[in-house]
């Protein structure tokens, strides 16, 4: 049974024993919000068919979960922060074996689970071979064969099965412990208690062939000389004589095509400020795309004046991007990050222009810059960039560190200012009193 609910991101640091059933400033829209209604009669049924449920995407939805997750795991870069997915079964339940592209961290949040890892990597190929089919989810088959079963449990304790050869060995995880997973490390988790609930942290990691792909859709877009110029013989018309082999894919005409996408691609990646405005863009782009998301400023306050019963005073302030920014600055509320939004700056020397340096903010796949020379004041916009993209949460201090001017004197400020207009009008930013 599915319910609908607001959620809150002031329920405050213990999000492990709180219910989220309270309201703050810009949520999702409530017919967005869903969770599992945890009545005895669901808990009964997935206790009978051992089954696992499975939801992704949870700090996008639970604000105080993504600030949890963005302190513990401050040592991964932003853009690699995938998701916080929750997985929650009973006695014997679990997804089945099956192999991750990405760094994992796993969580036990309440419960018991035994993990069995595998001892090596395990290749595409491979992978694809052992896949049981009739399957929506990519399970391995053949985990337990011929003998393979790794190290045992015994009890509370593990012992360790027999023989250096074995595919996997096993794991007992109790609530706090916290288990890493490598990429391509085969891995199977069943609960071992009613209630088991995990938390995985998930990290972004674009393989070649991802990359490859992306690179081919801009260069089909681009209108740039080095996307659109074309094959063609120079000495088309300087060699009609007649040819013995009219047929013949020639070393000459593959050499050439061969160098037209070596040239093509060589300008892309030796390029810094093509390459990192493609790769920035990348990074911070939704992997798992949602409708109307990031919401939109104007669309949220539709959705909150029909939820406030006409308190507009309240929609006032975190409904208008200027009032959101004055009241920060006067320290009466924070910006936040919009869940599951992904940030990242950049700054480097121009390969256009000299003694040039270019400051990059990318956030949701879309790019903004500024330049600025030296000694000059003009990189104060880099240090915005920065500050924005390094803190989740951003309060008046760190706005006024970043400032190179006084923010109250607003005609000194302007440029900053209506930079971060902008980025709370688009959603990428909402402000929460606190």
């Amino acid at each position: 049974d599915l319910t609908c609910g607001p959620l809150s991101h002031k329920e405050g640091n213990d999000w492990l024993s709180k219910n989220p059933t309270t309201t703050s400033k810009r949520q999702e829209p409530k017919r967005q919000q869903r969770h599992r209604n945890n009545d005895e009669n669901n808990s009964a049924i997935i206790n009978r068919r051992r089954e696992t449920l499975v939801v992704n995407d949870v700090d996008r939805y639970y604000p105080p979960l993504a600030d949890w997750i963005h302190s513990t795991f401050s040592f991964l870069p932003h853009w690699r922060m995938d998701d916080g997915q929750i997985s929650l079964a009973e006695e014997g339940g679990g997804i089945g074996p099956h192999v991750d592209n990405y760094d994992v961290f796993l969580i036990q949040m309440s419960g018991r689970r035994v993990w069995q890892v595998g001892k090596r990597e395990i290749g595409a190929k491979e992978e694809m071979e052992r896949t049981l089919d009739g399957l929506d989810v990519r399970i391995l088959g053949d985990w337990q064969s011929g003998g393979v079963v790794g190290r045992f449990v015994d009890g509370d304790g593990i012992g360790d099965g027999e023989g250096s050869d074995l595919e996997m060995e096993d794991w007992i995880v109790n609530p706090g412990d916290l288990l890493y997973l490598p990429p391509r490390v085969a891995h199977c988790g069943t609960a071992v208690t009613d209630g088991s609930m995990t938390l995985s942290v998930g990290c972004r990691a674009p393989s070649a062939s991802d990359l490859v792909s992306k690179l081919a859709e801009k260069l089909s877009t681009s209108l740039d000389d080095y996307a659109v110029r074309r094959y063609t013989d120079e000495d088309l018309l300087s060699e009609m004589e007649y040819i013995d082999s009219p047929g013949e894919l020639t070393e000459k005409a593959k050499d050439q095509a061969k160098q037209l996408v070596l040239d093509s691609l060589s300008t892309m990646l030796n390029d810094e400020e093509i390459w990192d405005e493609f790769f920035g863009r990348y990074a911070t782009e939704q992997k798992r795309v949602r409708n109307n998301y990031p919401i939109q400023l104007e669309d949220w306050a539709e959705e909150e004046n029909e939820s406030m019963d006409g308190n507009e005073e309240e929609v006032d302030v975190w409904g208008n991007a200027k009032r959101a920014v004055k009241s920060v600055l006067n320290g009466e509320g924070v910006f936040y990050h919009a869940e599951g939004i992904a940030y990242a700056y950049s700054s480097f020397a121009s390969t256009k222009e000299i003694e040039v340096t270019l400051h990059r903010l990318f956030a949701n796949g879309e790019m903004w810059e500024s330049r600025s020379e030296p000694d000059s004041n003009e990189s104060k916009m880099g240090q915005i960039y920065a500050t924005i993209a390094n803190n989740r949460r951003i309060d008046r201090n760190l706005i006024e560190s970043a400032l190179s001017c006084n923010p109250n004197e607003e005609n000194l400020c302007l440029e900053e200012l209506n930079f971060l207009e902008k980025l709370v009008s688009i959603g990428v930013l909402y402000g929460s009193d606190e």
